[in-house]
């Protein structure tokens, strides 16, 4: 396990923008997603409570309702990944407005247990409408996170914010964030994906319209594309070519979906498998 610095993650994937090259940023809800995924070369590791709900086969709203703590999730899955992570960042999602913990003591708790940054998930930008309402103006919604990206840059630590929309890109970028990722809403694709995802066109335009607004704030921030019909890498490509972002963040897509497709290709393989001789002449036996 390595923990970085604000500075060198920023370096790292500056340089790889530079070159020509897309950020990938990938989920892990258990130890073996993240080794795989770091012994692989993927850029930053997010580790946050949607992903073990992911990993026990459930959607990842699950983590957005009140079925577990989720800091303490966090916590844990840190204990879990750290360990088997030799070169990649590990950043930690932040449920910023959790009422049972100071926030400060939370990041820095977060960085002593060995994550090199932190993100804002759970996320109240998931939320819309009368509740959405609700839960900002009682002062534990989408701006305590925005609050907690300020914290962490003032702290100097690495930050991946999450947004849902243009405003919500340019409190975050003022707060000083380093990478963006622009949701479209959750993941299609595989046994519990979102099947009321946006089509790729509008997809493709909210991201693009967020990226003009970051880049409006600062030139310089990191900004990449996530959720919705963005499964795959033939999807992912297609948002590249459609728009100016700098990479992709996948859960969903990079943990989940992967292990649905190998496990049933993996066990259907073997179910094709045949015994030595059986059903040629008489039977040797039975069972």
């Amino acid at each position: 396990m390595k923990q970085f610095t604000r500075q060198e993650i920023n370096r790292r994937l500056h340089e790889k923008v530079t070159q020509g090259n897309p950020i990938i940023i990938g989920g892990a809800g258990i130890g073996l997603v993240a080794k795989m995924a770091d012994k692989a070369g993927i850029d930053l590791i997010m580790a946050y409570n949607t992903g073990p709900f992911r990993m026990d086969g459930h959607p990842s709203c699950i983590g957005y309702l009140a079925y577990g703590d989720s800091n303490a999730i966090t916590i844990n899955l840190g204990r879990q990944i750290l360990p088997v992570v030799e070169r990649t960042p590990v950043i930690a999602g932040i449920g910023a407005a959790d009422p049972y913990r100071d926030i400060d003591m939370l990041i820095d708790q977060m960085m002593a247990i060995g994550f090199s940054g932190i993100t804002n998930v759970p996320t109240a930008g998931a939320y819309d409408g009368r509740f959405r309402h609700r839960i900002d103006t009682a002062n534990v919604g989408y701006p305590e996170e925005i609050k907690l990206i300020a914290k962490c840059r003032k702290k100097d630590i690495f930050t991946v914010a999450y947004a849902y929309t243009t405003d919500e890109v340019k409190a975050m970028v003022q707060a000083g964030v380093d990478v963006i990722g622009a949701h479209v809403g959750a993941t299609s694709g595989g046994t519990c994906g979102f099947e009321d995802a946006y089509p790729m066109d509008e997809a493709c335009e909210r991201t693009q319209a967020m990226f003009e607004m970051a880049m409006r704030e600062n030139p310089d921030v990191l900004f990449t594309c996530h959720g919705g019909p963005f499964e795959g890498p033939e999807e992912v490509q297609e948002c590249f070519r459609r728009t100016d972002v700098h990479g992709f963040i996948g859960a969903s897509s990079i943990e989940r979906l992967p292990l649905e497709r190998a496990i049933v290709e993996t066990v259907t393989a073997f179910q094709s498998l045949r015994l030595r001789n059986w059903g040629q002449g008489e039977e040797k036996g039975s069972i």
